[in-house]
């Protein structure tokens, strides 16, 4: 019989623990957590106990989690962003497989950097971009590499981010503040970028952008707001982002189980008033944007656009994809996944009728969230190990290119040449194929 993976967890937050660690207790023939680092012994200690780790494997720090000698054959890093190069590359140093949460890291000099230490490895290094293990993408990815919409001409994607979603975790959360974390465009549409990378025949060449912070600023608040929701606020009753609305309630799930390990009423009232999460949206020192269009230049002349916004009623994203013989219209979100192909007929009509295409699951993707996405990568990550193939690791730098590249366009303005963009960096010319 197989023996599961032997694995240290880094980071036991909300990916860490919610997605990854619940996964290895949903597979404890594939994967094993034996030890932890996380600086909150509170999410230490229920590591400890949901996976029976002892208390001489659970550590405060990740440097000391990884010089411990641990018999262990990967780690699953799902430490901040900033963190990402250091412990990533010391987990290579020392021979070890790793899953790495996206994105690479919040800085494009040490995402290459991250990426030529997995190839000088061997080892696995695989990125948790979570959406190219979903039926969905995969299906989206299928349909245009198969040439069925003949010769891309343009596509439009929108990442409608719901505003609570938003107000979570880019107002109050870890990704508000482009100085502690990462511009909006790498926190949230690397996966988006990844995506494109992957299911477009095309490599981009050129894209501009524009991006702003629109609404949750200080002079939107309502009049004698305090600077915490509980601190007796006058629009407690009429503001949709007022903390006790969103976590004093029965759903104590994500978002809410982010705020507190403790999550009686009393946890999470006392995370209110103390945490980030209590802050008013319109009084924190958030600066990165709630919305943003990218416009691209692709091979051959053809264009895109990928929009973001954070004022959506409903998470989820919208996929349309032209061809010179086809339309590929798609919708993604928690309660509808739905692809449609329309052909084209210029003889008769412009459309001959679209039929729905069937989204069917791979094995290992059912269940968990992003639309399977979670289930799919972790089950990646196993058979990667086993097989000690080495990931491609080069794949993944595209999005890193892109993200920055656009957040650049942004800040300046410009229109921005990603063949001038990558020599400046000195970075080499990513893999396409994968």
């Amino acid at each position: 019989m197989t023996r599961p993976i032997q694995a240290l967890l880094l980071g036991a937050g909300s990916r860490g623990y919610d997605v990854f660690a619940r996964w290895a207790l949903q597979h404890p023939e594939q994967l094993q957590f034996v030890a932890v680092a996380d600086p909150d012994p509170a999410k230490r200690q229920r590591m400890m106990t949901e996976h029976g780790i002892p208390e001489h494997r659970s550590f405060a720090s990740w440097q000391d989690a990884l010089e411990a000698n641990l018999p262990i054959q990967a780690v699953v890093n799902a430490l901040p962003d900033h963190l990402h190069e250091a412990s990533a590359t010391r987990v290579m140093e020392l021979g070890h497989h790793q899953l790495l949460e996206k994105p690479i890291t919040n800085d494009l000099p040490g995402a290459v950097r991250i990426a030529r230490a997995a190839e000088a490895s061997g080892k696995v290094l695989m990125l948790a971009y979570v959406l190219r293990y979903t039926p969905f993408f995969s299906t989206l990815h299928g349909v245009v590499q198969s040439g069925q919409l003949g010769e891309v001409v343009h596509f439009e994607w929108s990442e409608n981010v719901s505003a609570i979603h938003y107000s979570h975790s880019f107002v109050r959360g870890n990704w508000s503040n482009t100085q502690r974390s990462s511009p909006m465009i790498l926190a949230k549409c690397s996966h988006d970028l990844d995506q494109l990378a992957w299911i477009l025949p095309q490599k981009v060449q050129r894209l501009s952008s524009f991006g702003s912070l629109v609404h949750f600023r200080s002079q939107n608040a309502p009049q004698g707001a305090p600077e915490r929701c509980l601190d007796g606020c006058p629009a407690a009753e009429s503001c949709a982002f007022h903390a006790a609305k969103i976590y004093l309630n029965d759903y104590v799930h994500w978002p809410v189980n982010v705020i507190s390990t403790d999550l009686s009423l009393q946890g999470r009232t006392r995370a209110l008033q103390e945490g980030p999460y209590g802050k008013c949206v319109y009084q924190t020192d958030n600066d990165v944007v709630d919305t943003q269009v990218v416009m691209f230049e692709l091979e051959g002349g053809a264009t895109g656009v990928l929009s973001m916004h954070g004022h959506s009623g409903e998470e989820g994203r919208s996929v349309r994809i032209d061809g010179t013989r086809a339309t590929l219209r798609g919708v993604f979100t928690d309660r509808k996944q739905e692809i449609w192909l329309e052909p084209h007929t210029f003889e008769t009509s412009y459309v001959t009728g679209g039929h729905p295409i069937p989204i069917e699951a791979p094995k290992g993707t059912a269940g968990m969230g992003h639309g399977g996405g979670d289930d799919g990568v972790c089950q990646a990550f196993i058979e990667a190990v086993r097989s000690g193939s080495p990931v491609p690791t080069r794949q993944y730098l595209e999005s890193q290119y892109l993200a920055f590249a656009i957040e650049e366009a942004r800040l300046q303005r410009s229109l921005v040449d990603m063949e001038a963009f990558r020599g400046r960096y000195g970075l080499e010319e990513p893999v396409k194929s994968f």
